[in-house]
């Protein structure tokens, strides 16, 4: 990106609003107010495509006007474009867009959004010096490696260059540690790197290796060339100085001289400085996170990647990503190692534990889980698109007795409890409490489930069975067979065709990944069925014709090192809901199986 995006750009969000604009007029409220919302409509989809930039670090490689209409588009790292229309659009919206030497800066309605710029590079390409085609390193002094960027780099500012992979040939061995990028420079057209050995345990051997461009978001790997170490080469890559001490309470050193101290998880949460607890580091000293070969074995080295974009190497630490473990589970050793280095050498080394607390916190709070009749004998859901409330339900259905409500079992675990569960880690600090009839977070779990890294509490669909409202009997099947069973029974082994009346997997088989598991269950989209991750609340589509069902409802925890299930013994729900199973409201009629 060059410096002719260096400007302000005034932005309406659509040109077709900016082309048209709105009238009061009494005759046309009804158009004013269409247009409004799919104006609110396209302010949606606009924050939601910048959010989705954010969350998966794409940044920004372009940014072009039509002389014609006036709308902008950006180009992102990750192929995708945000449009933006030229003129004002009108509505309340206020869109602009600053481009500076290093980000866009996006505001939407008062709301800013920063979006770093990267590079359009799309290849880096090894070029041979020599005949033999091989990088040859004598010593500590290491080798250049020539590589060729297209399109062409016109500077290096915001660019590092890393070892991606290398490995022995004949072997398959390390993530890149032997081998190091110490500096870069442009020179005739192409990237000079210089390329470092520091293991001279290598020493006589031939490597394959891979260089790894990361350029303001943009991250681009070399095809592989040969490196050869000379038998003569020597190089300690680790001299411990027994001068760098860690000042952290506790901490302990072990006999291979590497230090470990437990860190509270609320607070590495919220960002860590690793510089601040050692005493006598030298100038210029680096911190960096040890390679996946030299982690303990276990959560460790397959969170390897996320702890390593977490560290910045003057030691500020931040979670790049939640990390879904505490790292206390690793086979050899608790925690994740990081190295402190010098010249390349490193001079001390740590193990960073977690104090977990919500690790052994008790969220099986209720006795049994629920089976209850929403609306019993006297309401039913509607036909079409709406929205029920469950967690406002089970808060007064304790006190509702038939018809408005039937309750097959739990009333005592769940339903009468609902207003004053309290969900305690093992400081008695509370996390989670009922608050106005809704699960709520306490200051405690927000902090353990930083928003925007974490779900905190989210809802899920546990499973579902298709029911015949008593109302409906006897029905009349599309193929003509007619049912006259008792209302209320299950209607999944006809309208499935597969025996299992669709009930779901275990709970660990869908949780983390909803996406992946509805795939597996396109009869669970078809009927169009949901619930709100995160009010909880159940949702019908447009074209819900009023037949029943019987809804396992689910919630949990998800915080920073892990995932808490919030149910009774031995069950991962709270319990199960039917709708619809006495009335059915007129013109209801049963969905017609898949083909």
């Amino acid at each position: 990106m060059n410096k002719r995006f260096r400007r302000v750009l005034f932005l309406g969000l659509l040109s077709t609003f900016a082309a048209a604009p709105f009238t009061s007029c009494s005759n046309d409220n009804d158009d004013l107010e269409t247009k409004v919302g799919v104006l609110e409509t396209a302010v949606k989809d606009l924050q939601d495509q910048i959010g989705k930039a954010l969350t998966t670090g794409a940044s920004v490689t372009g940014a072009t006007q039509d002389a014609n209409t006036g709308v902008w588009t950006l180009t992102l790292s990750d192929g995708t474009k945000i449009v933006l229309g030229g003129g004002t659009s009108g509505g309340g919206s206020d869109v602009t867009v600053i481009v500076t030497d290093s980000e866009a800066i996006i505001t939407v309605n008062g709301t800013e959004y920063r979006l770093p710029l990267g590079s359009s590079v799309s290849s880096l390409i090894y070029a041979p010096e020599f005949v033999d085609g091989k990088v040859a390193i004598a010593d500590a002094s290491g080798a250049e490696v020539m590589l060729l960027a297209r399109p062409a780099m016109t500077n290096l500012d915001g660019a590092t260059f890393t070892v991606a992979e290398s490995h022995q040939l004949k072997t398959r061995a390390a993530d890149g540690d032997d081998f190091k990028v110490s500096s870069a420079e442009l020179r005739d057209g192409y990237v000079v790197v210089k390329l470092l050995c520091v293991n001279q345990e290598i020493a006589g051997q031939e490597h394959a290796v891979s260089i790894q461009l990361n350029y303001r978001g943009t991250v681009i790997g070399s095809n592989f060339f040969n490196v050869t170490v000379d038998p003569d080469f020597s190089f300690v890559s680790e001299n411990l100085d027994e001068n760098i001490v860690c000042n952290v309470a506790g901490a302990t050193k072990g006999e291979d001289g590497s230090w470990a101290f437990t860190a509270d998880g609320v607070a590495l949460g919220k960002g860590a400085d690793f510089a601040t607890m050692f005493d006598n580091l030298p100038e210029g000293a680096t911190f960096k996170v040890a390679s996946v070969s030299k982690q303990p074995g276990g959560p460790a080295q397959e969170k390897q990647a996320i702890l390593a974009a977490s560290l910045s190497a003057d030691g500020k630490f931040n979670f790049a990503a939640r990390p879904g473990t505490s790292f206390n589970d690793n086979a050899e050793q608790p925690g994740f190692l990081v190295n402190v280095i010098k010249d390349e050498v490193t001079i001390a080394k740590f193990y960073v534990k977690i104090n977990d607390t919500v690790a052994d916190a008790n969220f099986v709070v209720f006795g049994s889980d629920m089976e209850a009749e929403w609306g019993g004998r006297s309401e039913c859901l509607q036909l079409g698109a709406q929205r029920v409330d469950i967690q406002a339900w089970l808060s007064k259905a304790s006190d509702l007795e038939e018809p408005d409500v039937i309750v097959h079992g739990g009333r005592e675990g769940v339903l009468d409890v609902w207003d004053d569960v309290i969900i305690a880690d093992t400081n008695d600090d509370n996390l989670i409490t009922c608050k106005s009839g809704h699960l709520t977070m306490t200051e405690l779990g927000q902090a353990y489930a930083p928003e925007g890294v974490c779900r905190g509490i989210y809802w899920f669909n546990r499973g579902l069975s298709i029911r015949l409202p008593e109302s409906m009997v006897p029905y009349t099947y599309f193929d003509g067979t007619v049912y006259e069973a008792g209302g209320g029974e299950g209607w999944g082994k006809d309208y499935f065709n597969n025996g299992d009346d669709m009930w779901m997997g275990q709970y660990n088989e869908y949780a983390a990944d909803p996406v992946a598991f509805y795939a597996n269950y396109p009869t669970w989209n078809y009927l169009g069925l949901k619930i709100d991750e995160k009010t909880g609340e159940l949702i019908t589509p447009e074209n819900y014709t009023g037949w029943g069902f019987r809804l396992a409802v689910g919630v949990a925890y998800e915080y920073l090192y892990g995932i808490k299930l919030i149910n009774s013994q031995g069950n991962d729900k709270l319990g199960m809901i039917f709708f619809n199973r006495r009335l059915a409201p007129e013109g209801a009629n049963m969905p017609v199986a898949e083909k």
